[in-house]
């Protein structure tokens, strides 16, 4: 445990930075006004500028899995062997509990089962995680009704945690200890009252996330996995079904949802070659089969669904569920579909 003065800030982020591409938060403009949003951005830019980055106060509109998962990803040329282009090593500043938990997904799936996506086994290795505490909450958030909390336990190089006496600055893994090493000038040892007033911020939020959580009607500890499981012959999925326009909204913009499909066209020379891209469950076509079979041909089959795995099949492997509570569904849903009334409707039977 370290401290570190706010003032101090921007040399501690950009001695970490240094030699890499950085991906930070920006704040988000209106389109219409050009003023500032309560939202954040994730921003590729080339250093941090205290000016225009932010530690953001909540997670940012687009979800960490475009960095390590693409929405369109080259694969190579189908002509001939070809190189693709290495990642440079890149640190992520300001991911939020709900993103960083995510990866725990996509590690799964991309870099734990059969067969190993190398290109996602980079990216991984080459980004540096950098998380902060979320100080306030979006009203769609609801991350303590699936088990989480709004900051980080695990998975990150290194957490910062704002208090009013400055950061408590955290190392998650050994190449966190190394980088803090670079910065360790600005850094010092954290002390009782600093490391206190932490734990204070976070619990009080973590309450404050129950309570909206609550007023859902979602209460921490509920077993989704169980309310999945006993809606598949109940009639809540055709009747949630006729709000949903089948947009993909709700899966692009998810942190956990992974789906893709390969795709076989022309690449900038003209050349036979594959891409990888994101894919969405709630598409027609999504389960149909070269015979042309499609085992989910209704919209209601394809929501259940999209729920069951996440929050039963997940459970059963990993047990966790594939949602993080973040919210961005709700925001994205063209149908107006709130996921935390479907998870109320399943738990109440």
């Amino acid at each position: 445990m370290y401290k570190l003065d706010q003032n101090r800030l921007n040399e501690f982020i950009q001695g970490l930075g240094r030699g890499r591409e950085v991906f930070a938060l920006e704040q988000a403009r209106s389109i219409d006004s050009g003023q500032a949003e309560e939202q954040y951005h994730l921003v590729r830019t080339t250093e941090w500028r205290s000016d225009k980055h932010t530690l953001g106060e909540y997670r940012p509109i687009e979800p960490l899995k475009s960095l390590v998962f693409p929405p369109r990803e080259f694969l190579g040329s189908l002509a001939s062997p070809s190189e693709t282009p290495s990642i440079k090593e890149r640190i992520v500043i300001g991911i939020k509990n709900c993103d960083l938990s995510a990866l725990k997904i996509y590690d799964y799936v991309f870099r734990e089962s059969e067969p190993v996506d190398p290109f996602y086994v980079e990216a991984r290795t080459k980004t540096i995680l950098v998380s902060c505490d979320c100080t306030k909450a979006r009203d769609v958030c609801f991350c303590t009704a699936v088990d989480h909390q709004p900051y980080a336990k695990e998975g990150f190089d290194i957490n910062m945690s704002p208090t009013s006496k400055g950061f408590v600055i955290e190392a998650g893994s050994e190449r966190g200890e190394k980088l803090l090493k670079n910065v360790e000038q600005v850094l010092e040892p954290a002390d009782e009252s600093i490391i206190q007033e932490r734990d204070k911020n976070r619990a009080e939020l973590t309450q404050r996330v129950r309570d909206q959580a609550a007023e859902k009607g979602l209460q921490p500890g509920a077993d989704l996995k169980q309310a999945i499981q006993k809606t598949l012959e109940s009639g809540l999925w055709d009747e949630f079904a006729k709000d949903c326009v089948e947009c993909g909204a709700c899966n692009f913009v998810c942190c956990t949802c992974h789906c893709f499909l390969l795709a076989d066209g022309t690449s900038k020379n003209k050349m036979p070659a594959r891409v990888k891209q994101w894919d969405a469950c709630l598409y027609r076509n999504f389960a149909r089969v070269a015979g042309g079979a499609n085992p989910r041909q209704h919209r209601a089959e394809r929501l259940y669904n999209r729920f069951d795995k996440k929050f039963n099949f997940f459970h059963e492997v990993l047990g966790t569920y594939a949602c993080e509570g973040c919210g961005r569904c709700v925001e994205a849903c063209t149908g107006k579909i709130d996921i935390r009334e479907v998870l109320k409707r399943m738990v109440d039977g």
